[in-house]
């Protein structure tokens, strides 16, 4: 059963097949509160811009804009969503480039939900795997801001909470990430969760 607290992570299905990406939302949202459809690689660059996904589960044959190109796309932002594409047997070319650009994960389709739900704890596990300690290199502010963070709480909410300025807050994430070695809020939740700090 996957840990209650990945509830707290965003999710965005890139699947130009409506009826496929439905049934896929309506299983996921077992697992995930927040999760987001693009109706292919265009509308999926619109969506990381408004939604900023923890986790990218992404079809790679798309009209406008091919999965493959969107995952260069999103390779050369400022953060590192975990990224899982998903594709038929006969797209084993489309397959090579996308792992050849480290996606995290592939599924063949008919996607088996299971195997879905398990490469996500695999690849969520695999990036908090480092030092279990390096909480402890924080301030005490940068710990509490560190575990709001963990728990999903928004930069505005926080800064309410300590009575400080939402930029301040932007600033203490920004030096735990450089402390801690983390470059997606995914990164940071999957250690905390790991660690058993939330």
């Amino acid at each position: 059963m996957i840990n209650k607290k990945l509830l707290s992570m965003k999710l965005l299905i890139v699947e130009d097949n409506e009826s496929a990406s439905k049934q896929l939302k309506d299983t996921l949202s077992l697992y995930f509160e927040k999760i987001s459809i693009a109706v292919d690689g265009c509308d999926a660059m619109e969506k990381i811009k408004e939604f900023s996904p923890d986790i990218i589960v992404s079809d790679i044959r798309m009209p406008c804009l091919d999965g493959i190109e969107m995952i260069k796309r999103v390779k050369s932002k400022s953060y590192s969503p975990i990224i899982i594409i998903t594709t038929a047997f006969s797209d084993s070319s489309y397959l090579l480039d996308a792992l050849d650009m480290k996606v995290d994960a592939y599924l063949i389709k008919p996607i088996d939900i299971q195997q879905l739900m398990k490469k996500i704890e695999d690849s969520i596990g695999y990036v908090a795997t480092n030092n279990d300690l390096r909480y402890k290199m924080l301030s005490v502010r940068e710990y509490e801001v560190f575990l709001d963070l963990a728990q999903g709480i928004k930069p505005s909410e926080i800064a309410s909470k300590y009575d400080i300025k939402a930029k301040t807050i932007s600033t203490y994430r920004n030096r735990i990430f450089k402390k801690m070695g983390f470059s997606s809020n995914a990164e940071l939740i999957a250690y905390a969760i790991k660690n058993n700090l939330i």
